[in-house]
């Protein structure tokens, strides 16, 4: 994935990400410039991934504080910046980790530091959440290829790399880590309607790893189960309750419920952030509604007849009891979960 980095931050402090769902067909970064342009950034999906979309909105906070000329001035605004960055994706809990972090971190040296260095401080909130999730996707990676090692035929989710996290991935970087060692046949991959993430993206990643890989539709799980043909399941999460419940987009659920029906592995595999120890269970998860214009349509072009409704959840909720392991830096925890 050389080249491709989600995050652009030049030396002249110019902040550039890149458009999501432009690729693979345009190479296209999109220049943000205040806290909200990031906000409409995450909204409409030029950013996405849960770990990407908590670093993402670090360096929002900062583009909504880097002009303030007094301590007032940039507490009013670091309010401001969370509030907005809050309700972009309500689902996804790194967002909120992120955002927290922050805070914090702000609360700490508010009184310590002159505005210029909480300034600085702030900035470097971003590259900190930057630095730690790649050493966390590295953990993620080993851990996860120690504990599927003989599993050589592998279904994959949405998308979960380097696009997703500005690592090698969680999930994907699993099975980046699986291929380094030699681990990997053939990578089945979503196309993950209606954003086409594993088509577009996910595809994109392995290709560019020189990973081999099969796009199938997102109702092809059980006649490849059927057949044999898949040893086990690694998505990603947006949100783990406490006793172990996920939501990730939507259509998880149903490959974990199929993968027990024909005792596939199915493993979650997501950053230590991920996990909501503040909510027991799948039914304190909030799961956010998309705009039924990305079922209707297919790139801007309308495939249903007019005046056609739709319904367009963006996540699902899956059981604890669906998911054999759910993988973290810290390594891997197995059902019954107690975050």
């Amino acid at each position: 994935m050389d080249g491709y980095s989600p995050i652009v931050v030049k030396d002249s402090d110019e902040f550039f990400l890149l458009d999501q769902r432009k690729l693979p067909s345009e190479k296209l970064y999109l220049r943000v410039d205040t806290v909200e342009d990031v906000c409409k950034a995450i909204k409409e999906m030029v950013v996405r991934g849960a770990p990407l979309i908590g670093i993402t909105a670090a360096f929002g906070v900062y583009l909504g504080i880097r002009d303030a000329e007094s301590k007032d001035e940039f507490l009013n605004k670091l309010n401001k910046s969370i509030k907005c960055l809050s309700k972009t994706r309500p689902t996804a809990v790194n967002l909120f980790f992120a955002l927290d972090y922050v805070k914090k971190t702000i609360d700490e040296f508010f009184e310590l530091l002159p505005l210029e260095k909480l300034i600085k401080k702030t900035r470097a909130c971003g590259f900190n959440l930057w630095e730690e999730q790649k050493a966390q996707d590295r953990a993620i990676g080993e851990f996860g290829a120690g504990f599927l090692k003989g599993k050589k035929r592998i279904l994959t989710h949405c998308n979960t790399g380097t696009l997703a996290t500005g690592g090698i991935g969680t999930a994907l970087g699993i099975i980046k880590t699986m291929f380094k060692n030699g681990e990997i046949e053939i990578v089945y991959v979503d196309e993950t309607r209606p954003y086409l993430q594993g088509a577009r993206l996910t595809a994109f990643e392995l290709k560019e790893e020189g990973i081999p890989y099969k796009i199938i539709t997102d109702n092809s799980c059980g006649m490849l189960f059927r057949k044999g043909l898949v040893d086990a399941v690694i998505v990603g999460a947006d949100r783990i309750a406490r006793n172990g419940d996920t939501a990730n987009k939507i259509g998880t659920y149903c490959l974990a419920a199929m993968s027990k029906r024909h005792g596939i592995t199915f493993v979650v595999a997501a950053p230590e952030s991920t996990i909501d120890r503040n909510i027991e269970s799948l039914n304190e998860i909030p799961v956010e509604e998309r705009s039924k214009d990305e079922v209707l349509k297919i790139a801007g072009i309308q495939v249903a007849p007019k005046e056609s409704d739709a319904l367009n959840f963006s996540f699902d909720l899956t059981d604890a009891n669906l998911i054999d392991a759910i993988i973290t830096e810290k390594g891997v925890y197995q059902y019954p979960y107690e975050f």
